[in-house]
């Protein structure tokens, strides 16, 4: 018979390597239990509860993987990125023989900081070594990390924050809420990367939207009238639109424009008018304030341009045309302090189409065709911190943002359906002017 595993064990008796053999697959059975029960309650947790196994699980243990990556891949990061430097350093033994080794130096990760999307790496530049270096190392620290976007930030003199978005919040279509508050500052258009609303300034603001056909501008488009749908009906708020391709895109919400031009002479005349309401209102606030203030009396007029090519390059009246673009030109330099904003949609970037694409304060790039379009669009360098030209068809109304830090921002516009702009339109619209002038 084998003798009993758990009978004492003489001391002066050899360890055998059957008693060895049998407590290791004794601990193994062991491992493998618990491994076993825990997984199966995992499992049950999730299939039962997934939003408390979201947050008190999963969120948690992904978490803290994120810090445990940064700490322990930080310095293996920094080789292969460049940010580390090295030298020879040559010592002697104790016993006076040359020891030649190689010291490196790395970068420091000051700190680490996670959200329930994004991680977060403040990173102090080594000796000889700037902010500048740090930054344009960013995209291959995105890339290794997996990560869906990255930006960077300096937030002292040589450091840097990295902030990674591990999780991107923008690959379901969101549907845009009705409106309910009045704004006139800015408007809720869908959200960022990181979950959190993306709202666009107005006031103050010329916006300029770039993006192919099918792209998504009809979101934005809407996300602007729509969202200023309750001060349109508080009469502080004042939508003007120009649409050359038949009307087409504004007539399911026409109500909430004050007045609307569908012909190349139409647009030109509704041009001409604002810019008659805004000499009146530079003359009326000359001396007495610097910047408009939306009233009942003298709203903010926002001017919405559906293919602002067609009034810029394809008009068929050359006289036409460059009076249109003479006058919008002169809207754009001047309307902002007093009330007049213009928000337009384009198509082509190019210069040839659109000469004053330097004249808009704020610009947002949906899916483009190349880089050259997103450096156009955005300006240089951006391609690869913002790779609009890399967005699938698949996903309408995803793009980037310039934000008020200057860094580039990925978000995605709320859809709002042909019903939804309807009821918007019905419950805030406006009669609107049939003469085509935008009265002040």
């Amino acid at each position: 018979m084998n003798p009993d595993p758990f009978a004492p064990v003489d001391p002066d008796t050899p360890l055998r390597f059957d008693h060895l053999l049998h407590m290791l697959t004794n601990l193994a059975l062991c491992v493998a239990a618990v491994v076993v029960i825990t997984s199966a309650v995992l499992i049950y947790w999730r299939l039962r509860s997934p939003e408390t196994y979201e947050e008190r699980f999963a969120t948690p243990a992904r978490l803290l993987r994120w810090r445990l990556w940064a700490h322990f891949s930080w310095q293996k990061l920094c080789k292969r990125c460049g940010l580390s430097a090295s030298e020879q350093v040559t010592r002697r033994d104790n016993e006076g023989h040359q020891i030649t080794s190689t010291r490196w130096f790395h970068p420091k990760l000051l700190g680490t900081d996670v959200s329930r999307t994004t991680l977060r790496l403040t990173v102090r530049a080594r000796m000889g070594q700037t902010a500048e270096d740090l930054e344009r190392a960013v995209p291959a620290i995105r890339d290794a990390a997996g990560a869906h976007s990255a930006r960077s930030v300096v937030v002292a003199p040589g450091t840097l924050r990295i902030e990674l978005v591990m999780r991107e919040q923008l690959s379901t279509v969101g549907h845009a809420a009705p409106p309910t508050a009045v704004a006139t500052t800015r408007v809720t258009l869908g959200r960022c990367e990181n979950g959190k609303p993306w709202t666009l300034p107005l006031s103050g603001r010329h916006t300029l939207t770039v993006g192919c056909s099918g792209a998504g501008k009809g979101s934005v488009f809407w996300g602007i009238a729509g969202g200023l749908g309750p001060a349109v009906s508080a009469g502080v708020v004042r939508l003007v639109g120009i649409d050359l391709k038949y009307g087409i895109e504004l007539s399911v919400g026409s109500a909430l424009f004050t007045k609307i031009a569908t012909t190349e002479s139409d647009a030109v005349e509704t041009l001409a008018a604002l810019e008659k309401v805004m000499n009146k209102r530079g003359n009326a606030m000359a001396g007495r304030t610097r910047e408009h203030s939306p009233t009942t009396a003298s709203p903010l007029v926002v001017l919405l341009i559906d293919e602002l090519a067609g009034v810029t390059a394809y008009m068929s009246d050359p006289t036409l045309r460059k009076e249109a673009a003479a006058t919008l030109s002169r809207i754009l330099t001047k309307g902002r302090a007093l009330g007049i904003v213009v928000a337009a949609f384009l198509q082509d970037p190019r210069k040839e189409v659109l000469p004053m694409r330097g004249l808009f304060t704020q610009t947002i790039a949906l899916r483009l065709r190349s880089r050259d379009e997103v450096t156009m669009v955005l300006g240089d360098g951006m391609a690869d911190k913002a790779p609009a030209h890399r967005i699938s068809p698949d996903r309408p109304g995803i793009g980037y943002v310039i934000a008020e830090d200057g860094q580039a921002t990925k978000v995605r516009s709320d859809f709002w359906s042909d019903d939804q702009i309807r009821s918007t339109a019905k419950q805030y619209g406006r009669v609107r002017t049939s003469g085509g002038k935008a009265n002040d």
